[in-house]
């Protein structure tokens, strides 16, 4: 069994309310149909769990994503919630508890461990050498010893741009070939067959609720929600299970710019899904993975 973790910043479950949440306002088949009624049954779980993490204030990016790839209460460690880059006090739980090094301790073959799904264009490569500042996400990679991703993986269809189809690296003026949502899905289905382990991370929920856009909201969620389609209905539920989840609630209340409290999204589709039942919270995830995979 591989898994597939699509990680989609700042989505929280909030109010029914078109006023105020773009998901109540805009028509998002999958999107609807993943988020809204959470229920168990046909190889699939959908929970609301908290982010929150018994940490007063709201979650932020730096704890909430270490948090969520190392199975480790970074806000705890931290003392407080942190970001959007990681604490200097989770470091060590980062590097020593990222899921891309825990797969990796279980996995018979380096070559079939793990994967970023995520290309990055030169000035990314050039500002981290430059000022040793990475992601969570980045910095699990780099701890781990797992690939960070460039353009000449997407050209050859062995990645995924930030936003999906590339169109926003184009307009930044970067040698690129937009594709569509469904031909990035089936991109990233290559990859996660190949792996134990496939993450994916999908930023733009967040900035559009930072910036409190309801035409920028319907952009990022209607290609996401084509994305999804395309990657539930030929998921094989037998070989690659799907995690989708978020690490702290924003795109689902426009009325502020800040980050909420709400519960965020879980959705696991496949055949390992039963096995996320009792997850609570989003310290959870990992150490119920890696539950499977020895499993």
């Amino acid at each position: 069994m591989n898994f597939l973790m699509v990680f989609v910043d700042g989505v929280g479950v909030g109010q029914d309310d078109p006023d105020i949440n773009p998901f109540a306002r805009f028509d998002l088949p999958t999107i609807d149909l993943l988020l809204k009624a959470p229920r168990d049954g046909d190889g699939r779980i959908l929970r609301h769990i908290d982010a929150n993490l018994g940490v007063k204030g709201l979650p932020q990016s730096g704890t909430g994503q270490a948090t969520l790839l190392t199975g480790k209460n970074c806000a705890e460690i931290a003392g407080r919630h942190f970001g959007p880059f990681p604490h200097t006090a989770t470091r060590d739980a980062i590097a020593d508890h990222n899921i891309f090094r825990q797969v990796e301790r279980r996995c018979e073959s380096q070559a079939i461990c793990s994967a970023f799904a995520n290309a990055y264009p030169p000035p990314f490569f050039e500002r981290v050498k430059r000022r040793n500042r990475w992601t969570v996400t980045t910095r699990c990679c780099l701890d781990a010893g797992v690939r960070i991703r460039n353009l000449e993986d997407l050209a050859a269809s062995d990645a995924l741009a930030a936003d999906i189809t590339g169109e926003r690296l184009e307009r930044a003026g970067f040698s690129v070939t937009p594709v569509s949502e469904e031909a990035a899905a089936a991109a990233l289905l290559r990859l996660a067959t190949k792996h134990r382990y496939t993450l994916f991370e999908y930023f733009l929920t967040d900035k559009a609720g930072h910036n409190q856009s309801f035409d920028e909201a319907r952009l990022v969620l209607e290609s996401l929600d084509r994305f999804l389609a395309k990657l539930i209905s030929t998921l094989e539920p037998d070989e690659v299970t799907l995690i989708l989840t978020s690490d702290h609630g924003n795109l689902e209340d426009l009325s502020t710019k800040s980050h909420t409290r709400n519960p965020v999204p879980l959705v696991v589709v496949g055949e390992a899904a039963p096995s996320f039942a009792a997850v609570e919270s989003i310290v959870d995830i990992v150490p119920t993975i890696m539950d499977a995979l020895k499993g």
